[in-house]
């Protein structure tokens, strides 16, 4: 607020009132707020490298939040594929009546071709599809193969030193992917129950059935994943009186 000179020489003054200094307080604190507010802003900008930084925050998250779903997705389909969430297949009791085979014969039976060790490589000539006697192989961890369930098929002369030893081999071909899961749980029962001694595998040689059961110097040729079939074979030739080396693990 300015005021008049009084007298000769005087000079026109102001006067602050305490209403005007309170306005001129507002204004400076009003000021450097501002001033703050701008620099976090640009801060803020550099930080996030400039630009809209957010968008982009908000497009990442939505890939890896999609990456998480498509893999979890992914895991559910393997794992049911590998029959993780399937029921135990229930156990089988291999003495109940329908598996009896007492008095009766259970598959053909084939001419012994006897049992002579060839060196591993050499092939050998076999009278049935699969081989139920032969010449065949012999090294360790090789021929005999250990025991269980193949995804290959295995040379002719390796099987047939595990049909010597008393043990089962199944080939199969021409399965559906249900009918090979089928077959492998049985055979796992089967394992299970008293009879470790066993080989599944595909075969592709096998043309005029789809499963084959073979034992020394026996063989069944079943059409169909045939459960009574398949432990009534087993019942009766399973580390049977013709294996020359029955006993053997």
């Amino acid at each position: 607020m300015w005021s008049d000179p009084v007298g000769e020489g005087a000079k026109r003054t102001r006067t602050v009132t305490p209403s005007s200094l309170g306005i001129l307080k507002e204004m400076t604190v009003t000021t450097r707020r501002d001033r703050r507010e701008r620099e976090r802003t640009r801060q803020q900008r550099r930080r996030n490298g400039g630009g809209s930084p957010a968008p982009r925050r908000r497009i990442g998250q939505g890939w890896i939040v999609l990456g998480v779903v498509v893999a979890f997705i992914a895991l559910v389909v393997l794992a049911r594929a590998l029959g993780v969430f399937n029921a135990p297949a229930a156990a089988i009791d291999v003495n109940a009546q329908q598996f009896d085979t007492t008095g009766q014969t259970v598959g053909v039976k084939v001419e012994d071709l006897g049992r002579e060790h060839i060196q591993v490589g050499q092939p050998a000539t076999y009278n049935s599809v699969p081989p139920t006697s032969g010449q065949h192989w012999i090294q360790s961890g090789v021929a005999p193969a250990p025991w269980g369930i193949k995804d290959t098929n295995l040379p002719n002369e390796v099987t047939t030193h595990n049909l010597e030893h008393g043990g089962i081999v199944i080939a199969y071909n021409g399965l559906t992917p249900a009918e090979v899961d089928q077959l492998k749980t049985l055979v796992r029962n089967l394992m299970s129950a008293g009879f470790p001694k066993v080989i599944v595998e595909p075969y592709p040689k096998l043309t005029d059935a789809k499963v084959a059961l073979t034992a020394w110097t026996w063989l069944s040729k079943l059409q169909t994943v045939d459960q009574t079939q398949i432990v009534r074979f087993f019942r009766a030739h399973y580390d049977g009186v013709d294996a020359p080396e029955r006993g053997t693990p």
